[in-house]
């Protein structure tokens, strides 16, 4: 006798019973189940974060990282007043999706909004670690310096009213807009660099960057050049590079040439284009002491002339035990079609860097020193004797919060001052400039 069919189980689950069983599903490897689940939980509430959260998982585990990074952008969205350790799962999650998706800046983001969220230390150094493998493997690459400033020389003025010479010999009078002005300067510093090809022993880099400083005057440099406006002193400029990295034929010696085509703007005007070769090897690789050469040439080409020039930097650092110690020389030569554009110039710099921070700070301090020598400068329409020579001094102290960091950028302070000696008091000065800005942890 045949058996009477048996009819199909239906299993009520309470909203609770639902996400149980939705995340077990992800648990044991069954996304599908864990996807249904979710949907089904959605209908009851299209703005639940657990259930989208559960979607997220779902949807990148089934193929789908487009869906599974669209959830958990949603789940973000509606999570704010959830616990930081739900949001941490979010971003995690969302990250996955992007990278899932080849998308490495965008999975770079939410690791960063991960970072503020880990529950536990071994969590926070996860997130880094995950950071910096993705940053490693992705051929695109973004990074952005901004900072405020405040300063007593917005525009490498004079420190005193009257031109003269040798500190004896007076000219006349410098105009307000010749000395030194007052005021705040916003800058930004945008890279965008993409891996166009990468072997065992080469790798070539596109590269696309822009620097602009906007200014604002102070109320006594207004009275003091009524006739300059803030913006005459703003400046930006475009820089398109190629790079090319590689190991010198036959040995382990690291070459990077580069190649750069840019343009500069000062005061809204367009003041010439440049092109600059450059090359950079290690001359030295031990454990704790690096040597870096740096060589290069460049030519601007401007409405009224046309400037060359060439340097050579050589950049040492030793590790310590209590921190790492930097020196820096560097020699430059300027050979231009106009008046006044010829000279030579030396630096040397001298930093260091604690091994750990002080309290809650992470200090660096640097000293430096230059000198500029026209052998040849015209002044009023006669040359001067002797030429013009600038000795120039400065230090630098940087402070970074490490402990305050938001997305992985931690405040960072920077006070620096400079004082200039000339024989042309025009060129004579000082500044002290006190910056604000953030520098990323990693």
């Amino acid at each position: 006798m045949p058996s009477a069919p048996v009819a199909a189980e239906t299993v009520q689950l309470s909203l609770e019973q639902g996400l149980m069983v939705a995340r077990q599903a992800l648990l044991v490897g069954n996304p599908a189940l864990a996807r249904g689940l979710a949907l089904g939980l959605l209908q009851a509430n299209a703005q639940d974060p657990y259930a989208l959260l559960i979607l997220s998982a779902a949807e990148t585990q089934l193929g789908n990282p487009a869906a599974g990074r669209k959830a958990g952008k949603a789940a973000w969205r509606a999570a704010r007043a959830t616990p930081a350790g739900m949001r941490y799962d979010i971003a995690r999650h969302t990250a996955l999706a992007a990278l899932r998706q080849g998308k490495s800046l965008p999975a770079q983001f939410w690791l960063r909004r991960a970072l503020d969220l880990a529950p536990t230390d071994a969590d926070h150094a996860q997130t880094v670690a995950d950071f910096r493998d993705i940053s490693a493997r992705a051929r695109l690459h973004f990074s952005a310096d901004l900072s405020i400033t405040p300063t007593d020389n917005l525009n490498d003025g004079a420190s005193g009213k009257y031109l003269t010479i040798d500190d004896w010999f007076v000219l006349g009078m410098l105009s307000g807009s010749a000395q030194a002005l007052s005021g705040m300067r916003a800058s930004a510093d945008l890279k965008l660099s993409y891996r166009i090809a990468e072997s065992a022993r080469a790798r070539t880099t596109l590269g696309l960057r822009t620097m602009f400083n906007v200014n604002a005057l102070s109320a006594e440099a207004k009275r003091l050049a009524p006739d300059l406006r803030a913006t005459d002193l703003n400046s930006s400029k475009v820089e398109i590079s190629l790079t090319q990295d590689f190991l010198w034929p036959q040995s382990q010696q690291p070459i990077s040439l580069g190649f750069a085509l840019g343009e500069i703007w000062n005061g809204g005007a367009a003041s010439g284009n440049y092109l600059r070769l450059e090359g950079t090897t290690p001359l030295l690789r031990a454990e704790k002491t690096a040597l870096m050469l740096r060589a290069f040439t460049e030519r601007q080409w401007r409405d009224d002339s046309q400037i060359g020039a060439a340097g050579l930097a050589f950049d040492a650092r030793h590790r310590l035990t209590s921190g790492t110690l930097s020196l820096g020389l560097s020699a430059t030569t300027v050979a231009g079609s106009a008046i006044n554009q010829d000279y030579q110039r030396g630096a040397l710099s001298l930093g260091f860097t604690p091994s750990h921070p002080l309290g809650p700070v992470s200090l660096s301090v640097s000293v430096s020193a230059a000198v500029n020598r026209y052998d040849i400068y015209s002044l009023l329409g006669a040359q001067v004797t002797n030429g013009r020579t600038d000795h120039q001094l400065g230090a630098e102290v940087d402070f970074s919060f490490q402990d305050i960091s938001i997305m992985g950028y931690a405040p960072k302070l920077t006070i620096a001052t400079t004082q200039t000696r000339s024989n042309i008091s025009r060129f004579q000065g000082q500044a002290l400039n006190v910056s604000f800005g953030f520098e990323s942890q990693f």
